[in-house]
């Protein structure tokens, strides 16, 4: 029996603590200006958190109209903390009460940096009496310290680092407590954004894998976490801006060198599987070659961030930031559908029989529906002249690459989808497989993709579209296909 694999809901601890491992191994390559990995102060003991003299509301903060509520409990917190300094619940109301205030004090950033310095100083204290696994706590230090980075980046680069880098190994640490935690992935994944950021180029693809996968984990956990969406959508759309500039400094430079035509920067190789040629194809018109698979890989990802705006749209339409995303990017759908693309399908009446025969089908998903669709017409073409003089000696599976001419009786309505998760099945074809489970149909159906990227975009759209028209919420992504803005 063909099993799928759940690869981002529940993670264990010892899952999550490994992924750590991977996660941050680049994180602990060096800094801007420093060959170490970012290091974690020391923990105070509880008799140095008594006798800090730092660990007290700044007095003129008490006299500030604007937030003089925030800080009397602050202070009165503080009172509390150093009285009782092994008290967690004591100590971790102190570190909630500045980071409250802090978020007060916008206008007065060596304030508010202050008294982040000191929430951080007092989560680790307070993490400390748990152990170091107390999930809120970690969660909370790991929110101060990307907060300090914020405020410090501009004129100190190599701090905002070291405390983005402590930051994602805070948040690893929270996840590995809880790992239900939605946001806490999302956060980690703007912190791998942020650190990306700070890197060389040629390190920023493993950054933006990561962060990628983060808000992945956040919204399969949570369905309606739009921000997560949203996020997703506009990491894929930076990354693909990014290709695109330097694709054409790369064509600019082989002009001055006289060597134009062989673009230096890649992303694509000659695709591995009939399906991956299938799929460049229709991406790009089939040309051959470093530039032109760049260019197809380009023109993919915006697409594919596109999906995702979309979505945050239709789970937030009154959001002004999304409703303009929206405008700039829907050019860039498969109109009208939210994605399309080349999958390798079951050829009806044929599933589970010795004479199972896999045939790559385009596919259109909308609001509605995943179905088979007439593809593109240069594909169309090309899939009906190949029809016409099929190779000799062709099995089952020799065929899949060449685009069914006609669209085959395949669908899967939103409404019956139960669940959509990648796959594992040495006997599936090549590729990345996923697996789409159906309240009428509990074995469910197996699609297989060119890549584990395209194959995760399936899963996700598929996922979000049937939540958003459980909930009654698909008018948005509706009018989103149907109207050009």
């Amino acid at each position: 029996m063909r099993i799928a694999l759940h690869h981002s809901l529940l993670h264990s601890r010892h899952r999550t603590m490994a992924e750590l491992a991977a996660a941050l191994a680049a994180l602990a390559g060096t800094g801007p200006s420093s060959t170490a990995a970012a290091a974690t102060p020391k923990p105070l003991s509880p008799a140095a958190l008594g006798a800090h003299s730092n660990w007290f509301v700044p007095p003129h903060l008490l006299r500030l109209p604007a937030v003089r509520a925030s800080a009397f409990a602050a202070h009165d917190c503080s009172i509390e903390a150093v009285n009782h300094p092994q008290d967690f619940d004591r100590v971790y109301r102190y570190g909630l009460s500045l980071q409250e205030l802090a978020s007060k004090l916008s206008a007065q950033p060596a304030d508010q940096l202050s008294l982040l310095h000191q929430a951080a100083e007092v989560y680790m204290e307070a993490s400390t009496l748990q152990g170091g696994r107390h999930a809120a706590a970690l969660y909370n230090w790991a929110v101060a310290l990307t907060d300090i980075a914020r405020l410090v980046r501009a004129q100190q680069p190599d701090e905002a680092y070291e405390c983005l880098t402590a930051a994602a190994s805070k948040y690893a640490q929270s996840l590995a407590a809880h790992p239900d935690n939605p946001q806490a992935c999302n956060n980690w994944g703007l912190v791998l954004q942020d650190l990306s950021a700070m890197r060389p180029a040629a390190e920023r693809g493993g950054y933006l894998r990561h962060s990628l996968s983060k808000f992945r984990r956040a919204l399969r956990l949570r369905p309606d976490f739009d921000r997560a969406v949203y996020n997703l959508g506009t990491v894929l759309y930076s990354h693909a801006c990014s290709l695109q500039e330097a694709l054409l400094a790369s064509q600019e430079a082989a002009e001055a060198a006289g060597t134009a035509g062989t673009a230096r920067r890649g992303g694509g190789s000659a695709p591995g599987t009939p399906l991956a040629a299938a799929a460049a194809a229709a991406a790009g018109g089939g040309g051959g070659g470093e530039q032109a698979a760049s260019e197809r890989a380009i023109q993919a990802t915006f697409a594919h961030a596109a999906q995702y705006i979309v979505l945050a749209y239709a789970m937030q339409p009154g959001k002004q930031v999304y409703a303009d995303s929206l405008a700039a990017v829907q050019r860039l759908l498969p109109l009208p559908y939210l994605r399309s693309g080349a999958l390798l399908a079951v050829r009806p009446g044929t599933e589970g029989s010795p004479a199972e025969e896999w045939v790559a089908c385009w596919f259109g998903l909308d609001s509605q529906r995943l179905a088979a669709v007439r593809p593109p017409a240069a594909l169309a073409a090309a899939a009906a002249a190949a029809a016409s003089h099929p190779a000799a000696g062709s099995s089952s599976a020799a065929g899949a690459g060449q685009l069914a001419a006609a669209p085959l009786p395949i669908q899967v309505e939103l409404a019956d989808v139960a669940d959509a998760r990648l796959a594992a099945d040495p006997s599936l074809p090549a590729g990345a497989a996923l697996w789409v489970s159906m309240h009428s149909r509990p074995s469910g159906m197996y699609f297989v993709a060119p890549d584990q990227d395209d194959a995760e975009g399936w899963v996700d759209a598929l996922l979000l579209l049937s939540h958003l028209l459980r909930t009654g919420d698909i008018s948005g992504v509706r009018a989103a296909l149907a109207v050009r803005r």
